[in-house]
């Protein structure tokens, strides 16, 4: 008869065994709910739901420091049922609507006596210019926020209990659920029906380039499948003004988060479009990176071309402020930046504007009148070649 071998003391280990800081760390890489369940296996880790130091820490890490307007919940209550799982999205999220784009904001507000804390959404609204201002100075205007939904507890029955996501669009409706969904990726893109034919809408994110989604920042829920849509076959054959549809493309797009409600207010939040759209999908919204480079003064020896990459508004004439994101080439040295909002001319996803840095231009006597009546002064500033790209109505 065989001997049954002793099992080497390091088997018997389990969960309970490592390190503080490591299972600490291992609590984000699980959901929400798993990580509840987790706790509650055995006596050891229950133990430490009663740790507030340990959640309070967690906590800070998303910018929380007090709680005392969280409707009376604990430290671990709102990190395991909000920050842990909703916490990633804080930040810019760029919609993919056609041709206009879009822009959310999540941030995280401690609350006060008069509201409770939590989780805001808030859609960025660029101001339409009207008539007597399409001749006044270019300069980018900052957007106005709009609040679109809320992630708290001020709904919620149990001081245990997980928070609601409420819309908050129309104020004059009464309050009711909103629900966000993270969708996996999927083929489906936008294209433009006229009586001359089909124009493929620009992918979004570009298949060029997606530097620009933050891939770090989806929620911890879990990941529903897409669907990809085709709206071909329903096509008018000769349409009376053009048609926005979705069909297939080319590049699969990444997971992406869509925002919802029983009262289909995010659908009436969505940008004016002049062109009849029948896409009936909801619109999908990717995390944006937004970096805040150190600053470094522009006359400084150090300065570098690489400071100017990230989020920026910038003027685009009649059709107002706009987003765009800028990205950088090492081989050769090239700016890049890509529209993440747009308007009917060039759309969102589209690259406006490249430029070529491997050598400044010579500053010769019609450059330089010509950038003085641009830009006025002109000490310290170096000039490079580069190309934007216009369009007519339609972007075909």
């Amino acid at each position: 008869m065989a001997q049954t071998p002793t099992p080497h003391p390091r088997a018997s280990r389990t969960v309970i065994h490592l390190p503080y800081d490591v299972l600490v760390d291992m609590f984000s890489f699980l959901l929400s709910p798993d990580l509840v369940n987790l706790l509650c296996s055995c006596r050891t880790l229950y133990a430490l739901v009663g740790d507030e130091p340990t959640w309070r820490s967690m906590s800070s890490a998303y910018g929380l420091r007090d709680i005392e307007h969280f409707g009376g919940r604990s430290w671990y209550t709102v990190y395991t049922r909000l920050l842990h799982t909703y916490g990633p999205m804080l930040g810019l999220w760029a919609g993919d609507h056609p041709y206009t784009g879009s822009v959310i904001e999540v941030t995280l507000q401690a609350g006060d006596a008069n509201r409770q804390g939590g989780i805001i959404v808030e859609l960025w609204r660029f101001r339409a210019l009207q008539p007597e201002d399409l001749d006044g100075p270019e300069t980018a205007e900052p957007p106005t926020y709009i609040q679109l939904a809320n992630i708290d507890f001020s709904h919620t029955a149990t001081v245990h209990g997980p928070p609601r996501i409420t819309c908050c669009y129309d104020k004059r409706s009464p309050t009711h659920r909103a629900r966000f969904e993270l969708q996996s990726s999927c083929m489906t893109g936008f294209y433009l029906h006229t009586r001359r034919g089909q124009y493929p809408h620009p992918d979004f994110p570009s298949a060029e380039s997606h530097t620009w989604v933050d891939a770090t920042r989806y929620p911890r829920v879990p990941c529903m499948p897409s669907r990809d849509i085709d709206q071909t076959p329903h096509l008018p054959p000769h349409p009376r003004v053009p048609v926005v549809y979705a069909a297939p493309t080319s590049y699969r797009k990444p997971p992406a988060l869509s925002v919802s409600c029983s009262l289909g207010c995010a659908e009436r939040a969505r940008p004016f479009l002049g062109f009849n759209d029948i896409s009936d999908s909801l619109p999908r919204f990717y995390p944006l990176r937004h970096d805040v480079p150190k600053h470094i003064e522009y006359l400084s020896p150090g300065w570098h071309p690489t400071a100017l990459v990230g989020v920026w508004l910038g003027s685009h004439g009649p059709h107002g402020t706009e987003c765009l994101y800028v990205d950088w080439i090492s081989h050769p040295a090239t700016l890049r930046a890509w529209k993440i909002t747009g308007d009917e001319n060039v759309p969102r996803g589209a690259l406006t504007w490249h430029a070529n840095m491997e050598t400044p231009l010579p500053q010769t006597q019609s450059l330089l009148e010509l950038c003085v009546r641009c830009l006025e002064n002109i000490e310290g500033c170096q000039f490079y070649d580069g190309a934007g790209t216009t369009s007519g109505r339609g972007y075909m």
